[in-house]
């Protein structure tokens, strides 16, 4: 399992973040950056806990598990 955790900052100083689940990794980073652009232009989070500012940071991790038994 892989997920992507994006984390933005506010205008009133705190963070915002979510989680996008299973996510092609082969997309471009190129096109990776224009979405993030687009979220940060429509701000798709409530307005009253302080409107987006800037991106973090993005992070991939990678879980991965092994059946031994």
């Amino acid at each position: 399992m892989k997920h992507y955790s994006l984390v933005f900052n506010t205008a009133n100083g705190s963070r915002r973040s979510f989680r996008v689940n299973n996510p092609n990794t082969d997309i471009p980073l190129p096109t990776i950056q224009a979405a993030v652009d687009q979220i940060l232009l429509n701000d798709i989070f409530n307005q009253e806990r302080g409107g987006l500012e800037s991106l973090n940071r993005l992070e991939l991790t990678r879980v991965e598990h092994e059946i031994i038994i």
